[in-house]
Protein backbone atom coordinates (compact mmCIF):
# COMPACT_ATOMS: atom_id res chain seq x y z
CA UNK A 1 0.00 0.00 0.00
CA UNK A 2 2.83 2.38 0.51
CA UNK A 3 4.31 1.97 -2.90
CA UNK A 4 0.41 2.34 -4.52
CA UNK A 5 -0.27 5.24 -2.39
CA UNK A 6 3.06 7.23 -3.22
CA UNK A 7 3.38 7.10 -7.11
CA UNK A 8 5.17 9.98 -9.22
CA UNK A 9 2.88 12.81 -10.13
CA UNK A 10 3.13 15.71 -12.71
CA UNK A 11 1.69 18.80 -10.75
CA UNK A 12 1.25 22.31 -12.04
CA UNK A 13 3.15 24.83 -9.00
CA UNK A 14 3.61 28.72 -10.12
CA UNK A 15 2.35 27.79 -13.45
CA UNK A 16 5.19 25.28 -14.04
CA UNK A 17 4.67 21.28 -14.78
CA UNK A 18 7.02 19.56 -12.07
CA UNK A 19 6.91 15.59 -11.92
CA UNK A 20 7.69 14.71 -7.99
CA UNK A 21 7.55 11.76 -5.92
CA UNK A 22 3.83 10.95 -4.58
CA UNK A 23 4.60 11.53 -0.90
CA UNK A 24 5.53 15.26 -2.03
CA UNK A 25 2.41 16.55 -3.17
CA UNK A 26 0.27 18.29 -0.93
CA UNK A 27 -3.36 19.57 -0.31
CA UNK A 28 -3.78 22.26 -2.95
CA UNK A 29 -1.49 21.25 -5.81
CA UNK A 30 -3.10 20.49 -9.08
CA UNK A 31 -1.99 17.59 -10.48
CA UNK A 32 -2.07 16.44 -14.11
CA UNK A 33 -3.52 12.72 -15.03
CA UNK A 34 -3.01 11.18 -18.03
CA UNK A 35 -3.86 7.52 -19.43
CA UNK A 36 -1.26 5.26 -17.29
CA UNK A 37 -0.60 7.43 -14.51
CA UNK A 38 -1.20 6.22 -10.80
CA UNK A 39 -2.95 8.94 -8.80
CA UNK A 40 -1.37 10.36 -5.78
CA UNK A 41 -3.36 11.68 -3.97
CA UNK A 42 -7.59 11.87 -3.06
CA UNK A 43 -8.42 14.81 -5.56
CA UNK A 44 -11.34 16.79 -7.09
CA UNK A 45 -11.33 17.26 -10.66
CA UNK A 46 -11.38 20.66 -12.52
CA UNK A 47 -10.71 19.67 -15.92
CA UNK A 48 -11.62 16.06 -17.30
CA UNK A 49 -11.68 15.02 -20.98
CA UNK A 50 -13.20 11.54 -21.09
CA UNK A 51 -11.46 10.70 -18.00
CA UNK A 52 -12.13 6.76 -16.78
CA UNK A 53 -10.24 5.24 -13.76
CA UNK A 54 -9.97 1.81 -12.24
CA UNK A 55 -10.57 1.72 -8.58
CA UNK A 56 -10.67 -2.04 -8.11
CA UNK A 57 -7.98 -1.03 -5.60
CA UNK A 58 -10.78 -0.01 -3.02
CA UNK A 59 -14.04 -0.75 -4.33
CA UNK A 60 -13.05 -4.39 -6.11
CA UNK A 61 -14.99 -3.76 -9.29
CA UNK A 62 -12.71 -4.66 -12.12
CA UNK A 63 -15.09 -2.20 -14.59
CA UNK A 64 -13.54 1.56 -14.31
CA UNK A 65 -15.69 4.37 -13.82
CA UNK A 66 -16.01 7.70 -15.62
CA UNK A 67 -14.96 10.97 -13.94
CA UNK A 68 -16.50 14.32 -14.67
CA UNK A 69 -15.23 17.68 -13.73
CA UNK A 70 -16.20 19.97 -11.22
CA UNK A 71 -19.32 22.05 -11.60
CA UNK A 72 -17.66 24.62 -9.32
CA UNK A 73 -14.01 25.83 -8.91
CA UNK A 74 -15.01 28.10 -5.92
CA UNK A 75 -17.20 25.58 -3.88
CA UNK A 76 -15.45 22.46 -3.84
CA UNK A 77 -17.54 19.81 -3.16
CA UNK A 78 -16.31 17.41 0.16
CA UNK A 79 -15.25 13.87 -1.03
CA UNK A 80 -17.38 11.41 -1.44
CA UNK A 81 -16.67 7.44 -0.75
CA UNK A 82 -14.89 5.56 -4.20
CA UNK A 83 -17.42 4.03 -6.87
CA UNK A 84 -20.21 5.01 -9.39
CA UNK A 85 -19.99 6.51 -13.06
CA UNK A 86 -19.84 10.57 -13.23
CA UNK A 87 -18.45 11.79 -10.08
CA UNK A 88 -15.76 14.51 -9.80
CA UNK A 89 -13.02 12.32 -7.29
CA UNK A 90 -10.09 10.71 -7.93
CA UNK A 91 -8.35 8.76 -5.59
CA UNK A 92 -4.80 7.55 -4.58
CA UNK A 93 -3.90 4.83 -5.51
CA UNK A 94 -6.22 4.34 -8.30
CA UNK A 95 -4.93 4.00 -12.50
CA UNK A 96 -6.43 6.31 -15.21
CA UNK A 97 -7.46 3.75 -17.88
CA UNK A 98 -8.37 6.58 -20.45
CA UNK A 99 -8.57 10.16 -21.17
CA UNK A 100 -7.05 12.88 -18.65
CA UNK A 101 -7.62 15.80 -16.64
CA UNK A 102 -6.61 18.63 -14.10
CA UNK A 103 -7.55 17.75 -10.39
CA UNK A 104 -6.60 19.30 -7.03
CA UNK A 105 -5.55 17.83 -4.54
CA UNK A 106 -8.01 17.76 -1.25
CA UNK A 107 -6.01 14.63 0.69
CA UNK A 108 -2.78 12.56 1.03
CA UNK A 109 -0.93 10.34 3.10
CA UNK A 110 -3.37 8.33 6.18
CA UNK A 111 -6.49 11.14 5.21
CA UNK A 112 -6.86 9.25 1.64
CA UNK A 113 -9.52 6.41 1.07
CA UNK A 114 -6.59 4.00 1.04
CA UNK A 115 -4.93 5.54 3.56
CA UNK A 116 -7.33 4.79 5.75
CA UNK A 117 -7.17 1.17 5.01
CA UNK A 118 -3.64 1.00 5.90
CA UNK A 119 -4.72 2.78 9.23
CA UNK A 120 -7.75 0.50 10.15
CA UNK A 121 -5.36 -2.63 9.12
CA UNK A 122 -2.53 -1.23 11.57
CA UNK A 123 -5.07 -1.81 14.40
CA UNK A 124 -6.12 -5.04 13.50
CA UNK A 125 -4.94 -7.50 16.56
CA UNK A 126 -4.93 -11.57 16.10
CA UNK A 127 -6.74 -13.41 18.05
CA UNK A 128 -5.49 -16.84 19.75
CA UNK A 129 -7.64 -20.03 18.12
CA UNK A 130 -9.30 -22.24 19.96
CA UNK A 131 -6.70 -25.30 19.25
CA UNK A 132 -4.46 -22.59 21.14
CA UNK A 133 -6.81 -21.47 23.74
CA UNK A 134 -7.64 -25.08 24.97
CA UNK A 135 -3.40 -25.77 24.74
CA UNK A 136 -2.97 -23.11 27.15
CA UNK A 137 -6.00 -24.06 29.44
CA UNK A 138 -4.40 -28.10 29.13
CA UNK A 139 -1.00 -26.91 30.00
CA UNK A 140 -2.13 -24.43 32.90
CA UNK A 141 -4.00 -27.51 34.28
CA UNK A 142 -1.46 -30.23 34.05
CA UNK A 143 1.39 -27.24 35.97
CA UNK A 144 -1.31 -26.69 38.27
CA UNK A 145 -1.23 -30.65 38.68
CA UNK A 146 2.56 -31.12 38.61
CA UNK A 147 2.88 -28.05 41.07
CA UNK A 148 0.49 -29.92 43.45
CA UNK A 149 1.74 -33.23 43.24
CA UNK A 150 5.57 -31.63 44.16
CA UNK A 151 4.36 -30.16 47.14
CA UNK A 152 2.85 -33.63 48.33
CA UNK A 153 5.49 -34.99 47.53
CA UNK A 154 8.22 -32.51 49.75
CA UNK A 155 5.71 -32.56 52.04
CA UNK A 156 5.36 -36.27 52.71
CA UNK A 157 9.17 -37.59 52.21
CA UNK A 158 10.49 -33.85 54.60
CA UNK A 159 8.16 -35.43 57.29
CA UNK A 160 8.75 -39.32 57.02
CA UNK A 161 12.23 -39.25 56.31
CA UNK A 162 13.36 -35.61 57.60
CA UNK A 163 15.58 -35.05 54.34
CA UNK A 164 13.70 -31.82 52.83
CA UNK A 165 16.55 -31.63 50.66
CA UNK A 166 15.88 -35.01 49.15
CA UNK A 167 12.25 -34.47 48.90
CA UNK A 168 12.99 -31.51 47.22
CA UNK A 169 14.21 -33.20 44.66
CA UNK A 170 12.08 -35.44 44.58
CA UNK A 171 9.36 -33.25 44.00
CA UNK A 172 10.75 -31.40 41.49
CA UNK A 173 11.36 -34.66 39.57
CA UNK A 174 7.97 -35.86 40.23
CA UNK A 175 6.70 -32.56 38.88
CA UNK A 176 8.74 -33.30 35.13
CA UNK A 177 7.68 -35.75 34.93
CA UNK A 178 3.99 -35.24 35.12
CA UNK A 179 4.49 -32.41 32.83
CA UNK A 180 4.75 -33.23 29.26
CA UNK A 181 7.30 -31.69 26.91
CA UNK A 182 5.76 -33.28 23.03
CA UNK A 183 2.99 -30.77 23.00
CA UNK A 184 5.22 -28.16 20.75
CA UNK A 185 6.50 -31.18 18.64
CA UNK A 186 3.43 -32.50 18.01
CA UNK A 187 1.33 -29.50 17.44
CA UNK A 188 4.10 -28.52 14.92
CA UNK A 189 4.12 -31.45 13.60
CA UNK A 190 0.40 -32.02 12.71
CA UNK A 191 -0.01 -28.09 11.60
CA UNK A 192 3.33 -28.68 9.57
CA UNK A 193 1.47 -31.93 7.32
CA UNK A 194 -2.34 -29.80 7.17
CA UNK A 195 0.30 -27.52 5.68
CA UNK A 196 1.60 -29.75 2.97
CA UNK A 197 -1.66 -31.10 2.68
CA UNK A 198 -3.45 -28.21 1.28
CA UNK A 199 -0.55 -27.05 -0.81
CA UNK A 200 -1.39 -29.91 -2.60
CA UNK A 201 -4.15 -28.19 -3.69
CA UNK A 202 -2.38 -25.21 -4.53
CA UNK A 203 -2.99 -23.06 -1.42
CA UNK A 204 -0.73 -21.53 0.31
CA UNK A 205 -0.51 -21.12 4.59
CA UNK A 206 1.10 -18.06 5.50
CA UNK A 207 0.00 -18.58 9.42
CA UNK A 208 -0.13 -21.76 10.62
CA UNK A 209 -2.88 -21.74 13.15
CA UNK A 210 -4.82 -21.36 10.23
CA UNK A 211 -4.76 -24.75 9.28
CA UNK A 212 -6.78 -25.58 12.79
CA UNK A 213 -8.79 -22.38 11.97
CA UNK A 214 -9.54 -24.03 8.05
CA UNK A 215 -9.96 -27.70 9.39
CA UNK A 216 -12.97 -26.69 12.04
CA UNK A 217 -14.88 -24.16 9.81
CA UNK A 218 -18.18 -25.53 8.50
CA UNK A 219 -19.35 -22.31 6.32
CA UNK A 220 -16.83 -20.28 4.32
CA UNK A 221 -17.56 -16.34 3.36
CA UNK A 222 -15.83 -14.47 1.29
CA UNK A 223 -15.97 -11.72 -1.58
CA UNK A 224 -15.92 -12.82 -4.84
CA UNK A 225 -14.06 -9.74 -6.49
CA UNK A 226 -10.25 -9.95 -5.81
CA UNK A 227 -10.62 -12.86 -3.47
CA UNK A 228 -12.12 -16.10 -5.38
CA UNK A 229 -11.29 -14.59 -8.59
CA UNK A 230 -8.63 -12.77 -10.22
CA UNK A 231 -9.92 -8.80 -10.65
CA UNK A 232 -9.64 -9.38 -14.44
CA UNK A 233 -11.67 -9.14 -17.12
CA UNK A 234 -11.86 -11.85 -19.52
CA UNK A 235 -14.14 -12.62 -22.68
CA UNK A 236 -16.62 -15.19 -22.30
CA UNK A 237 -19.28 -14.60 -25.22
CA UNK A 238 -19.22 -13.34 -28.63
CA UNK A 239 -22.44 -12.44 -30.94
CA UNK A 240 -21.56 -12.52 -34.14
CA UNK A 241 -23.02 -13.36 -37.26
CA UNK A 242 -26.29 -13.72 -35.78
CA UNK A 243 -25.55 -16.29 -32.87
CA UNK A 244 -23.41 -16.48 -29.90
CA UNK A 245 -20.30 -18.31 -29.33
CA UNK A 246 -18.78 -19.43 -26.07
CA UNK A 247 -15.37 -19.27 -24.99
CA UNK A 248 -14.35 -21.89 -23.04
CA UNK A 249 -11.39 -22.60 -21.43
CA UNK A 250 -9.33 -25.39 -22.83
CA UNK A 251 -10.43 -24.77 -26.57
CA UNK A 252 -7.31 -24.75 -28.86
CA UNK A 253 -8.87 -22.64 -31.36
CA UNK A 254 -12.00 -20.28 -32.36
CA UNK A 255 -14.33 -20.80 -35.05
CA UNK A 256 -13.61 -18.51 -38.06
CA UNK A 257 -17.05 -16.54 -37.68
CA UNK A 258 -15.66 -15.04 -34.51
CA UNK A 259 -12.19 -14.16 -36.06
CA UNK A 260 -12.89 -10.38 -37.42
CA UNK A 261 -14.31 -9.26 -34.50
CA UNK A 262 -11.68 -10.40 -32.43
CA UNK A 263 -9.84 -8.25 -34.85
CA UNK A 264 -11.43 -5.10 -34.87
CA UNK A 265 -11.63 -5.26 -31.18
CA UNK A 266 -8.06 -5.27 -30.97
CA UNK A 267 -7.62 -2.83 -33.30
CA UNK A 268 -10.49 -0.32 -31.98
CA UNK A 269 -8.20 -0.54 -28.55
CA UNK A 270 -4.88 1.18 -27.77
CA UNK A 271 -1.77 -0.79 -28.26
CA UNK A 272 -0.48 -1.27 -25.23
CA UNK A 273 -4.15 -0.68 -23.20
CA UNK A 274 -4.48 0.10 -19.32
CA UNK A 275 -8.96 -0.29 -19.60
CA UNK A 276 -9.63 -4.04 -18.28
CA UNK A 277 -11.94 -4.48 -21.67
CA UNK A 278 -9.20 -3.41 -23.78
CA UNK A 279 -6.97 -5.85 -21.55
CA UNK A 280 -9.36 -8.89 -22.15
CA UNK A 281 -9.99 -8.22 -26.07
CA UNK A 282 -5.66 -8.20 -26.52
CA UNK A 283 -5.31 -11.18 -24.17
CA UNK A 284 -8.13 -13.18 -26.41
CA UNK A 285 -5.97 -12.55 -29.41
CA UNK A 286 -2.67 -13.48 -27.78
CA UNK A 287 -4.15 -16.76 -26.59
CA UNK A 288 -5.84 -17.71 -29.94
CA UNK A 289 -5.08 -15.60 -32.87
CA UNK A 290 -1.01 -15.42 -32.49
CA UNK A 291 -1.11 -17.45 -35.81
CA UNK A 292 -3.58 -15.92 -37.83
CA UNK A 293 -3.22 -13.19 -40.01
CA UNK A 294 -6.06 -11.60 -37.89
CA UNK A 295 -3.26 -10.71 -34.94
CA UNK A 296 -1.71 -7.57 -35.60
CA UNK A 297 1.89 -7.37 -33.88
CA UNK A 298 2.30 -3.35 -34.29
CA UNK A 299 0.16 -0.45 -35.87
CA UNK A 300 1.76 -0.73 -39.00
CA UNK A 301 0.27 -4.46 -39.65
CA UNK A 302 -3.04 -2.30 -39.97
Amino acid sequence: MRDLSSPRALVIRDGVDKRIAGRDVVPGDLIVLAEGDRVAADAVMLLSTNLSADESLLTGESVSVRKVCCESTENLPVMARPGGDDLPFVYSGSLVVQGQGVAVVRATGINTEIGKIGKALQKVESEETALQKETNLLVRNLAILGLSLCLLVVIAYGMTRGDWLQGLLAGITMAMAVLPEEFPVVLTIFLALGAWRISQSNVLTRRVPTIETLGSATVLCVDKTGTLTMNRMKVKKIFAGGEFFELDDGKESLPDAIHEVIEFSILASQIDPFDPMEKAFRKLGEDYLVKTEHMHQNPGDS
